[in-house]
């Protein structure tokens, strides 16, 4: 599974314009598959909305990470 850094994420430049809207998401889900084996993913994401000079800037972050049990 391909993950990220997300931890330049506050150095990036704030985009020009007048801020529409913002919203993060963080979700926890847990799937069994056909062996019974639990894995864990951790997702977050980030959407930002601008407005500047009559055109809507956007800007989308996200990032995927597995889980793994302490121990295994």
């Amino acid at each position: 599974m391909k993950t990220q850094n997300t931890s330049a994420t506050s150095r990036r430049q704030p985009l020009l314009g007048a801020q529409i809207h913002e919203s993060q998401r963080t979700t926890l889900s847990t799937n069994v598959d056909a062996n019974g084996k639990t894995k864990r993913l951790l997702q977050t994401s980030k959407l930002e909305l601008n407005w500047c000079h009559g055109e809507l800037l956007i800007r989308f972050t996200g990032s995927a990470v597995a889980l793994a049990k302490v121990g295994a």
